[in-house]
């Protein structure tokens, strides 16, 4: 069959007409006809494919595909829809294109294609994902943001007051002590007076790593403002806590002070979680604690039950 056969007007629409045979037991499927789009859009020359089987058009991959999954569909429902195969252009590229594919009512050897070239969708598609990506990556940028602390990478007030009661919530469940520690940098403020405040904003940063480094992946490590920093720590005793508290105090032991020993006071409350136990009511012993800290000498812990 040639397009001569049809009214010239089936080669105006912008989609593809195929017409091809099912192979006899053991032969080839062949087209027997194919419309000046299909020609054109994949790159054959004019009248080239009737005659030509139908592995020679596809590339094997979709002819596998076609075997597999196409023709059992249409043998047994008659029609497959929307399926992606790929085109073996006469110069070795590979076509995407789209096929609607229905079996002949009349002669059940014949199957008969709708089909379009798929290039600029799957490069539209691409760029959608790609644009998805970017958009993903910006929106987890923010929100990082909007959780962490700028200059110490720790999570800010904000984010520790909301981790802070789903981890009371869960302590609760579960029957567990929970342990604050609120630390102090000792005289932070001659800190910045004497060095300036880009001195004292690497000093915090660099405490902040410490601490990021030396967290337990369950511990809510957030600095609670100026020189003030917290450590939650989930299901910890007193004894855990107090060891946690001493190894803070080692890892300011080195920390560049300019000559001068940058120390921290730390306060300290081990409490049993229950429903009625809030992070303020946490942080009020801390803080009760970390007075007491101070004015006994600074640079120790002090702990309040």
């Amino acid at each position: 069959m040639s397009s001569s056969v049809l009214p010239i007007e089936l080669n105006h629409f912008p989609a593809g007409a195929l017409i091809t045979e099912i192979a006899p037991a053991g032969g080839a499927s062949v087209i027997r006809y194919a419309s000046d789009y299909v020609h054109e859009s994949f790159g054959f020359a004019p009248g080239s494919l009737p005659g030509t089987p139908l592995a020679r058009f596809l590339t094997r991959a979709s002819a596998i595909l076609f075997d597999s999954h196409v023709l059992p569909q249409l043998l047994n429902a008659g029609h497959c829809s929307e399926t992606l195969l790929e085109v073996r252009h006469p110069r070795g590229l590979k076509v995407p294109m789209i096929a609607n594919t229905r079996l002949s009512e009349r002669d059940t050897r014949r199957i008969y294609w709708g089909l379009f070239n798929a290039t600029h969708r799957n490069r539209l598609y691409q760029e959608l994902v790609e644009a998805r990506r970017l958009l993903e990556d910006q929106a987890r940028q923010l929100h990082q943001m909007s959780i962490t602390d700028d200059l110490t990478g720790l999570l800010n007030r904000r984010e520790l007051g909301r981790l802070a009661s789903q981890v009371l919530a869960q302590a609760s469940r579960l029957h567990q002590t929970v342990a604050l520690l609120l630390i102090d940098i000792d005289h932070f403020k001659q800190i910045n007076d004497e060095h300036g405040h880009a001195f004292g904003d690497r000093v915090l940063a660099e405490f902040g790593r410490r601490l990021r480094e030396q967290g337990r992946a369950a511990d809510v490590i957030a600095r609670y403002g100026g020189e003030e920093f917290v450590v939650l720590i989930p299901h910890a005793d007193r004894q855990c806590a107090e060891r946690a508290a001493e190894r803070l105090h080692r890892l300011m032991h080195d920390v560049d002070g300019a000559g001068r020993a940058v120390t921290v006071s730390i306060g300290l409350t081990v409490q049993e979680a229950s429903p009625e136990l809030s992070f303020d009511r946490l942080f009020d012993l801390a803080d009760r604690a970390i007075y007491e800290a101070k004015a006994r000498g600074r640079n120790r812990t002090q702990i309040v039950l």
